[in-house]
């Protein structure tokens, strides 16, 4: 299921503080362009279905049976 432009919005607003509490671990002059990183590569994730294509915890744990 693709996610759609509000999907996405949405994600990265929930994401927004984990990022910004992220990006004090950097250099003062790279956060703004890290930040833009992140956000571009979260959207290709989900743009790209790579959160969908992820095996659940108990698809991942039969694995080890």
């Amino acid at each position: 299921m693709a996610m759609t432009t509000a999907d996405v919005e949405q994600a990265l607003k929930t994401l927004e503080p984990k990022i910004q509490k992220s990006l004090h671990q950097t250099e003062q002059q790279n956060r703004e362009d890290l930040e833009q990183e992140l956000k571009t590569k979260i959207t290709e994730c989900f743009y790209n279905d790579v959160f969908e294509q992820a095996p659940g915890f108990w698809e991942f744990a039969e694995q080890f049976d």
